[in-house]
C-alpha cells in the first residue's frame, strides 16, 4: 500500500513564522504569553504549552503588566496595541504580513468612506480572531457577513467597500460580490483580499483526494479552514476520514486500499501528518503485506564495501521484527542460481556490525547475465518459497535486479553498497565514508615520507568511472593536485602548476589520481617525469585496502537505516527500487533512474580544491 502526504498541506507562512518566533523565545526564557491559541490545533498547542507558551484571552491580557506577549498570525485590533503600550507589555508581533496589509487597507478605506456615510463590509466568520482584528480597524463599525442572508444588514442605498477574510473561499466571495453588483444602488468597491496560497488549497486538495483510495484528514476541531477542506475531500472522495491525532485511526478504513493520502489544514503541523503516516504503516503492515511476503532473501553482489555487514544485520533484524523469515544468499547472484541459502536468525548477525567485507560473501556472476541463469535463480526462489529480495551492491547489482524483476515480477529492493559513491538518487553509498578515511590515513603517512625526501607522490585511489573518492580525500589531505575522470583539463593544469608555481613554493607534494583517469597513474607519472626530470617522483597505488577495514560510524548508521528502510519498502509493496539517503532522509528511486542517470561531482568541491591548492 502506498501512503503519501499532501505536498500542499500544513502550516501557511504566517503560522510557521509565529511558531518559529515562539520557539526562539521559549528556548531562552521558558515563558511566553499568547492571545488565544497560537494555531487551531490542540496537539501543536499542547506541544508548545510544555515548552512554556501560555494561551490567554483578551481580559487576561489587559490585566498583565511588564510581560512578553505574542500576537499570533491572525493579527490584533488597535486596542490590543494600545493596551500593550499602557501596561508596558513587550509585543512579539507574529501577525501574518498578508493580514497586516489587509488591516491597513481597511483602515484607509474606513477613513475615506466616512465622509459619504459608506459601509465597510467584510466577508468572513463572525468572532474569528482575524475578523476581529479587521473590524477593529473601523472602530467596530464594519459589517461582517458570513452568507447571502447576512446581506440584509447592508444598506444598499449607501456606498459599499467590500473586503474578505484572507482564508475564505474564492467561490463564496464571488457570490457575495455578484449579489452586491446586481443590487447596490450606490458606489461599490470590491477588494479581493483572499490569500491565494490558502484559497488554492481547494482545487489542489480535490486533485489529491481523487488520486487515492482513502484520505486521512488531520486537523484540529477548532479550525474553520480544516472543516472546509475536509468537506471538500469528503465530496470528492467518500472514503475521507477526519482525525485530530494518529490514535484515532481505524484499521478498517484501509481494507483493500492500494493508496492512502494524508492531508491537513493550514493549522496542521507537518510532524503530526508524518506521525499519522508512520502509524498507518505500522498498523497496516502485517495485514497488507504479510499475506504476500513470508520470506525474503538478502545478498551482496559485486565489489565489497565496509558497512555491508551492518546492512545485512539491519535487514535480518527488521525482517524478524516484522515476523518475516529471512535467508542469506551466499556468493551473490551465483548463490541464487545454485540455491546456496542460509537461514538467518537474530544471533547469526550478532557482532558483525563492526566488521568489513560481507559475511554472505560476494561474487560476480556471468551466468546471471543470461536468460537461462535468471530462470534457474527464479526456480530456486520458488522451490525455497522466497517471496522477495534485498540486494546490496552497486549499479551492476541493480542492473541484474531490474531485469530479474521485469522478467518475473518479483519484489526486489536495492541498498547502495559501493565505495565509489557513484549511484544516482542517494547522497552517500555504504562504504564511501570509510574508504575516504582509509585514503586519508594512508596519504597522511605517505606525506611524512614525501616531506622527508622532497618527493612528489602520485597516489592512485579507486574510482574507475567517478572521482568522488579522489576529490573528497584530496581536499581532506591537502593534495597539491587532484586528477579525476570528470575533468579533462586537470592533467594540463598540473603541468602548468608544476612549471610556474611548484618550484617556488613546494619541496614535496601529493597528487591524488582516480584510477579511471586517462591511461592510469603510472602513465601520468611517467609523462610528468619526462617533462620534469628534476622531480623525484614516486607512485603509490592504494588498491583494495580501500575496500577493507572496520566501517566508520557514519557508514554503520547509514547501512542500518537503509537496511530497515529496504524491508519497510517491501512491506509497502515497493519493488524495483533503491533506497537511498537524500538530505539525511530515506528516499526511493527506481532502478532505472539509479542506473541510467550519471551522478555528478560537485563543482563547488572542484572549485574549492583549485583555491586551496595554490
Amino acid at each position: 500500500m502506498k501512503v503519501e502526504i499532501d505536498p500542499n498541506a500544513g502550516f501557511c507562512f504566517g503560522v510557521v513564522n509565529a511558531i518559529q518566533k515562539a520557539e526562539e523565545i521559549l528556548n531562552e526564557e521558558n515563558k511566553l504569553f499568547c492571545i488565544g491559541d497560537i494555531v487551531h490545533n490542540n496537539t501543536e498547542v499542547d506541544r508548545l504549552k510544555k515548552l512554556g507558551l501560555q494561551s490567554i484571552n483578551h481580559n487576561e491580557f489587559s490585566e498583565l503588566s511588564g510581560q512578553k506577549v505574542l500576537f499570533r498570525a491572525h493579527g490584533e485590533p488597535p486596542s490590543s496595541y494600545e493596551t500593550a503600550r499602557n501596561n508596558k507589555i513587550q509585543i512579539v508581533d507574529a501577525s501574518c504580513p498578508v493580514v497586516l496589509n489587509l488591516q491597513k487597507k481597511i483602515k484607509k478605506a474606513y477613513r475615506e468612506i466616512q465622509k459619504s456615510k459608506g459601509q465597510i463590509v467584510i466577508y468572513g466568520k463572525k468572532g474569528h480572531a482575524e475578523v476581529n482584528g479587521l473590524v477593529g480597524q473601523t472602530e467596530g463599525k464594519a459589517i461582517v457577513i458570513e452568507n447571502k442572508e447576512d446581506l440584509q444588514l447592508v444598506n444598499l442605498n449607501f456606498p459599499i467597500v467590500l473586503f474578505s477574510q484572507t482564508t475564505k473561499t474564492i467561490s463564496g466571495f464571488a457570490k457575495i460580490a455578484k449579489y452586491l453588483k446586481e443590487n447596490s444602488k450606490n458606489t461599490l468597491t470590491i477588494n479581493d483580499t483572499i490569500c491565494r496560497k490558502v484559497a488554492n488549497r481547494v482545487p489542489l486538495i480535490k486533485e489529491f483526494a481523487q488520486k487515492h483510495d482513502v484520505i486521512i484528514f488531520v486537523s484540529g476541531k477548532k479550525s474553520s479552514n480544516g472543516k472546509l477542506l475536509y468537506d471538500v475531500c469528503k465530496q470528492v472522495n467518500p472514503k475521507s476520514h477526519f482525525i485530530t491525532k494518529p490514535d484515532e485511526l481505524n484499521l478498517d478504513w484501509f481494507a483493500q486500499a492500494k493508496s492512502v493520502g494524508v492531508s491537513g489544514a493550514t493549522s496542521t503541523p507537518g510532524w503530526l501528518m508524518k506521525e499519522t503516516i508512520e502509524k498507518i504503516k505500522l498498523e497496516n503492515k502485517n495485514n497488507l503485506s504479510m499475506s504476500k511476503i513470508k520470506k525474503i532473501g538478502v545478498l551482496t553482489s559485486g565489489g565489497d564495501a565496509p558497512g555491508m555487514n551492518a546492512a545485512i544485520r539491519a535487514v535480518v533484524r527488521a525482517a524478524i521484527y516484522n515476523k518475516i523469515e529471512v535467508v542469506g544468499v551466499l556468493q551473490g547472484y551465483q548463490g541464487l542460481i545454485n540455491g546456496d541459502f542460509k537461514k538467518l536468525k537474530s544471533h547469526d548477525v550478532s557482532n558483525i556490525i563492526q566488521k568489513g567485507g560481507t559475511i554472505l560473501r560476494s561474487a560476480r556472476s556471468e551466468e546471471f547475465r543470461s536468460v537461462e541463469g535468471r530462470k534457474k535463480a527464479h526456480e530456486q526462489m520458488i522451490a525455497n518459497k522466497i517471496d522477495a529480495l534485498v540486494v546490496i551492491g552497486g549499479d551492476g547489482t541493480f542492473s541484474g535486479a531490474r531485469i530479474f524483476t521485469q522478467e518475473y515480477d518479483i519484489p526486489v529492493v536495492g541498498i547502495p553498497g559501493t565505495i565509489d559513491n557513484d549511484l544516482y538518487g542517494t547522497d552517500y553509498t555504504i562504504g564511501y565514508d570509510t574508504a575516504i578515511n582509509t585514503v586519508i590515513d594512508a596519504v597522511d603517512k605517505i606525506r611524512d615520507t614525501a616531506s622527508a625526501h622532497n618527493r612528489l607522490f602520485f597516489i592512485e585511489v579507486m574510482g574507475r568511472d567517478a572521482g568522488f573518492i579522489a576529490l573528497r580525500s584530496g581536499i581532506a589531505t591537502g593534495a597539491e593536485a587532484i586528477l579525476i575522470p570528470e575533468k579533462d583539463t586537470h592533467t594540463q593544469e598540473l603541468q602548468t602548476y608544476l612549471e610556474k608555481g611548484y618550484k617556488e613554493h613546494k619541496s614535496s607534494g601529493i597528487v591524488i589520481v582516480a584510477e579511471g583517469k586517462d591511461s592510469g597513474v603510472f602513465a601520468i607519472a611517467k609523462q610528468i617525469e619526462e617533462k620534469h626530470p628534476e622531480y623525484d617522483i614516486r607512485v603509490s597505488v592504494l588498491g583494495h585496502m580501500q575496500r577493507g577495514g572496520s566501517p566508520s560510524a557514519f557508514d554503520r548508521v547509514t547501512a542500518s537505516t537503509l537496511g530497515v528502510a529496504a524491508v519497510d519498502a517491501l512491506l509497502d509493496d515497493q519493488k524495483s527500487i533503491m533506497v537511498g539517503m537524500v538530505h539525511g532522509e530515506v528516499s526511493h528511486v527506481s532502478f532505472n533512474k539509479a542506473i541510467k542517470n550519471k551522478k555528478k561531482v560537485k563543482e563547488s568541491l572542484v572549485s574549492l580544491n583549485d583555491i586551496l591548492s595554490i
